[in-house]
């Protein structure tokens, strides 16, 4: 008979997300596979995997299941799963570029207007390629911490409803992040360090590195499925 996990309450549990992986009899060897599709998502070619073991393991987080890793028994499921996510997250960093991009456009017409217009011209074009170059560069800052912030909901919401179209559900995302905003800042506080212990895979001569950021993908999924289980409303 199937046991789950007692429906949490309060917050999310800081200590668990990071143990839990260890809990499962089998977690080395599901980690070391993950690890092999983190390194094949150098070539892109394992990011679908990645992401579509995410997502399981998020939905298993929600449901209460008491040992969330998933089997990696249905390559073929986790790939589609991942598809769905990985064209989120592609659309989201296009459509910044994009932006990025109509910022580069809107600076050049004026230089490339005032291009033949004598020397006054060039020292205006000077301080208006020096604003364009800051305008851009504190857009995509600002942008990149945005997305760094938001995107975890929206992916969340795309793996539990299962398609592309819920991930741009901007209002409803925007909803489940304020209206869980502790929960939230705290998932987001555990990926940043378990980003950072990932990073001291590098101590096995690099190799230990994909699985290390593969297990912190793993922690991120524990702490949003908690948040997820713990919200009053749906995402």
């Amino acid at each position: 008979m199937a046991t789950t996990a007692p429906t949490p309450t309060g917050s999310v549990d800081f200590g668990r997300s990071f143990t839990f992986v260890t809990e499962d009899p089998e977690w080395v060897k599901k980690i070391l596979i993950g690890g092999a599709f983190m390194l094949a998502s150098v070539l892109l070619v394992g990011v679908p995997f990645v992401l579509g073991y995410f997502s399981r393991t998020l939905r298993n987080v929600v449901a209460g299941e008491a040992r969330p890793l998933p089997e990696w028994d249905d390559l073929g499921g986790i790939f589609n799963e991942g598809l769905r996510l990985t064209a989120v997250y592609l659309l989201y960093t296009l459509g910044i570029l994009a932006v990025l991009a109509l910022i580069g456009a809107v600076v050049l017409l004026p230089v490339v207007a005032l291009s033949g217009a004598g020397d006054r011209a060039s020292d205006v074009l000077g301080v208006l390629g020096g604003l364009g170059i800051v305008a851009a560069y504190g857009f995509l800052m600002l942008a990149s911490l945005a997305l760094a912030v938001y995107l975890p909901a929206a992916l969340a919401r795309s793996a539990l409803r299962g398609t592309v179209g819920d991930g741009f559900a901007w209002r409803e995302i925007l909803a489940f992040i304020t209206a869980n905003l502790g929960n939230y800042f705290l998932t987001l506080v555990i990926y940043l360090l378990a980003s950072f212990l990932s990073q001291f895979g590098f101590i096995l001569c690099c190799v230990g590195i994909f699985p290390a950021a593969f297990w912190g993908y793993m922690v991120l999924a524990s702490a949003l499925g908690q948040t997820v289980r713990l919200s009053q409303s749906p995402i």
